[in-house]
């Protein structure tokens, strides 16, 4: 299984083009990935026919969340 990480829709259509399995789907790659903006995943969903998993993270660093943060990533997910 390839799963490429991407944040723009040209990386998603390359990685496919490339023999991806799947994409994560990520904003600001330097800081590790970030949850991605709606648009991006609208568009990206749109256009690339392999399955895409979209980041849910709020910020970069660590990866030890306050209670704030875990609320806020559950309503990024609709959860």
């Amino acid at each position: 299984m390839l799963e490429i990480s991407v944040d723009t829709l040209d990386r998603a259509l390359a990685a496919e083009r490339g023999g991806a399995h799947r994409v994560e789907l990520c904003s600001d790659l330097p800081q590790g990935g970030l949850t991605p903006d709606f648009d991006l995943l609208r568009v990206v969903r749109e256009m690339a026919r392999l399955p895409i998993f979209a980041m849910i993270r709020p910020r970069g660093g660590d990866f030890v969340y306050s209670d704030a943060e875990y609320a806020a990533m559950e309503r990024e997910i609709g959860g």
